[in-house]
């Protein structure tokens, strides 16, 4: 299968030549070009197909999803409450972002189906033990609003591909290219995240200057594969709803691997660490075999995708 529409091969105008708009890019051509090379691109009119594609709106979910719980930086409330708040956002005055919803599992079937590119994918996969991803939800819905801004630049954790697919308004990425991790003030602690508070602060993080940096907006529809390890961070350009989710493959696993003994390194847990990666050194080959008879591709999602949830929307309700 196919995602996108008519045309092929156009770069974005504003991001240089490194990140292309690909249309009907077939899951051959998505390895070669981009997969393999760690090139991000976008492919227009990607979620054509789910459901979701025109539906989801703010009145959309204002009307059927109000008392929905929302995380928005560590806090919560109720979805109607929050689009209440990001509709009177403004550059000026910003509404919270980033705010996300505690457990989409319901939307799961318009969010259907999975795009062929970003299989196969192992993250749900019986033999890989749940601890890994203790801090990870593999699908999350975004909400957000003018002036809203991703607060940190990162990368996604455990060095896993991600997918975005913008879904309403407009959103603005804009990510680095590889290599250059002593120019973004990684956080030494926490690998994952720069401690850049603000791009545009040159002053106080001259570094960045130097850094080559590429900037493209998605639309309604669009979808933006951000391969591992690629630092980014996100804009808000008016009202949106975003969906965003992970990949883990044979060409990310030995990346994911490692981050995932040495997370369990920095809790100081050694013994796991290395009965871990002895584990998943072992598993890698034999899911590499299974997936040569198709393990891994199913187009629906798992709802084991929000099992990292560390408590029920009634519960961080009862706390807004």
């Amino acid at each position: 299968m196919l995602i996108g529409g008519a045309t092929d091969g156009q770069t974005d105008a504003t991001a240089g030549r490194w990140i292309d708009r690909r249309d009907r890019l077939g899951r051959r051509e998505f390895r070669r070009d981009y997969l393999r090379p760690r090139r991000p691109v976008v492919v227009p009119g990607a979620a054509r197909d789910w459901p979701a594609s025109g539906l989801f709106t703010p009145e959309y979910f204002r009307r059927e999803h109000a008392a929905a719980a929302v995380r928005v930086r560590g806090r919560y409330c109720r979805l109607g409450e929050l689009i209440d708040q990001q509709q009177a956002s403004s550059a000026a005055r910003p509404a919270p972002y980033p705010c996300t919803l505690v457990d989409g599992s319901s939307l799961l079937p318009l969010l259907t189906p999975r795009f062929e590119c970003s299989l196969p994918n192992r993250h749900t996969h019986p033999l890989i033990p749940p601890l890994v991803f203790e801090m990870i939800r593999h699908v999350e819905v975004f909400f957000g609003a003018e002036g809203g801004e991703f607060p940190v630049l990162h990368y996604d954790m455990l060095r896993m591909h991600a997918w975005i697919v913008q879904l309403h308004g407009e959103k603005e990425f804009t990510l680095f290219e590889r290599g250059q991790e002593h120019l973004l003030y990684v956080n030494p602690r926490l690998p994952w995240l720069s401690l850049v508070q603000d791009l545009r602060d040159h002053a106080r993080y001259p570094l960045l200057r130097e850094a080559r940096s590429h900037t493209v907006t998605l639309g309604a529809g669009d979808a933006l594969f951000i391969p591992c390890g690629t630092w980014h961070t996100a804009r808000c350009l008016g009202m949106n709803i975003t969906v965003a989710f992970d990949q883990l493959e044979a060409s990310n696993w030995n990346e994911f691997v490692a981050e995932a003994v040495a997370e369990q390194r920095r809790g100081g847990r050694r013994i796991r660490a290395l009965l871990l990666e002895a584990y998943l050194r072992a598993l890698g080959p034999v899911l590499r075999v299974a997936e040569l008879f198709g393990a891994n591709c199913g187009s629906r999602w798992s709802r084991r995708v929000y099992a990292p949830a560390t408590e029920q929307p009634s519960s961080a309700l009862a706390r807004a």
